[in-house]
């Protein structure tokens, strides 16, 4: 809980973080989502990525399974056609708040960028310890995974 109070400060959200009974659905979970976020463009080069890219690794980067496939195809020890990829609407709601909190901005319509608080928030959030699991991944993967590499990975051809 601490560290969630941490995110909310860090993000300066006039949200609120409540215990519940049961696990909230990640659209709804906009902190995690926002955090995810920053650290998918965190990872890419230049702190910067296409909307396709960040759809691709948020979701990807979310459950040890798809991590794991991910890796693989990306070692080419097994073929792209082993991923499914799906295009999340958080990831939109979350570029949506970090985009009106400041963090990031849309360049030409085309890609997302980090702005100065946003690679300060990507710094607080890399040293706190949340999340370990994607920001493991994330930085093994993020370099990896170009533009013209998840392009062909959806395309489902070999790279």
């Amino acid at each position: 809980m601490t560290e969630a109070r941490t995110l909310r400060g860090l993000l300066r959200g006039g949200f609120t973080v409540s215990a519940r009974p049961q696990p909230l659905p990640g659209d709804l979970r906009l902190g995690w989502g926002v955090a995810l976020l920053i650290l998918v463009l965190g990872a890419s080069r230049g702190q910067r990525a296409s909307i396709q890219k960040i759809h691709f690794l948020a979701h990807l980067a979310r459950v040890k399974a798809t991590r794991e496939q991910t890796r693989a195809v990306l070692k080419r020890t097994i073929g792209p056609q082993a991923l499914s990829v799906r295009v999340e609407p958080w990831v939109n709601r979350a570029m949506a708040f970090a985009i009106a909190e400041g963090v990031a901005v849309m360049r030409d319509g085309k890609a997302a960028v980090l702005t100065d608080a946003g690679r300060a928030v990507y710094r607080d959030l890399v040293a706190m310890p949340i999340l370990d699991e994607e920001k493991t991944f994330l930085a093994e993967v993020g370099p990896r995974a170009t533009e013209k590499v998840i392009e062909q990975i959806m395309k489902m051809e070999q790279f």
